[in-house]
């Protein structure tokens, strides 16, 4: 059948092409996983979990890009007016008034505030100040004698 002139089949040396290649793809996904380390962390809620895996992320991937940082930029208004709107509403739960008059204001504010969601935008200096005025009123101090009957955030100063 075959004489010196014939040639293996050309289907059988397409299959060894490819078999080679898929075990030089094995091969490299093999050697990537052995420098793979992957971890289960197990823990309560705002127990940390999270600023574990963004501690690795910085330290081991190089931080973050621009459009990350952003968001969570965006995370942290929000938190922080949540935080602002927890204590207000702890606040008249509780029927404390705030020492300064001015808070009054800042309290009815930041209750109907809504953080904006595009995270390219600043947050409103006005909210800064209303926070800022907020948390140094004196009234602060025994709404946190109550923070067992409320809910606040831990990230919360």
């Amino acid at each position: 059948m075959g004489a010196c002139l014939s040639t293996a089949d050309s289907g059988e040396s397409e299959q060894k092409k490819r078999s080679r290649m898929i075990d030089a793809k094995l091969e490299e996904d093999s050697r990537r996983l052995r420098k793979e380390c992957k971890i289960l962390l197990l823990g309560s809620g705002e127990s940390g979990k999270s600023t574990i895996v963004k501690q690795m992320k910085i330290i081991h991937q190089n931080g973050y890009t621009v459009d990350e940082l952003a968001l969570y930029r965006l995370t942290i208004y929000k938190n922080m007016v949540d935080c602002a709107k927890a204590l207000i509403g702890a606040m008249r739960q509780f029927q404390i008034e705030p020492a300064n008059p001015q808070n009054h204001e800042f309290c009815e504010y930041l209750m109907g505030y809504q953080v904006d969601a595009d995270p390219q935008k600043s947050l409103d200096a006005r909210v800064g100040a209303a926070v800022v005025s907020f948390w140094k009123d004196a009234s602060i101090s025994q709404v946190m004698e109550h923070q067992s009957e409320f809910y606040l955030m831990d990230s919360a100063p």
